[in-house]
């Protein structure tokens, strides 16, 4: 596939479709370090009981839907919020207000943050912050697209 069609598919897939072929490629990618790539479940709806719960245990609004604890170039970890890929005239893809708050703090106390709308993005995201060249990852990705979803 080209990244022009892995970004075109990508506009029918849901958020949490997105973020399954992004750690699947993490992981296959990087074996040694994959469960340092982990989803924090912040999101979806939840009844009542459940939400309190949530917060109960330390949930806190707006976290990145996934962090990898690996430091690299001076940062402690990469947060990075998934989106669907943006659409005119939709707010669907963009951070809300409490995603951006914590992003500022996350990045003040020596994070880095991503918003990330597609296997593309995620890519590039994740080999600037262990600064590596993405071009061969990109390479690679496109060849074995299929393998992700």
């Amino acid at each position: 596939m080209t990244e022009q069609e892995i970004i075109k598919s990508e506009q029918g897939y849901s958020e949490s479709k997105i973020q399954h072929i992004c750690v699947n490629w993490f992981r296959q990618t990087f074996p040694h370090v994959g469960n340092l790539l982990f989803a924090v479940p912040n999101g979806g709806w939840r009844g009542a009981r459940a939400g309190a719960q949530m917060v109960y245990e330390g949930q806190v609004k707006g976290v990145a839907d996934l962090i990898l604890l690996y430091p690299s170039g001076g940062k402690s970890s990469l947060c990075l919020e998934m989106k669907v890929p943006k659409k005119k005239g939709s707010s669907a893809g963009t951070q809300k207000p409490h995603q951006i708050e914590w992003q500022a703090l996350v990045e003040k106390y020596g994070s880095t943050y991503v918003v990330c709308h597609g296997l593309i993005e995620f890519i590039k995201a994740v080999c600037d912050y262990l600064q590596i060249n993405s071009t061969k990852y990109i390479d690679e990705a496109l060849n074995k697209y299929p393998l992700y979803r």
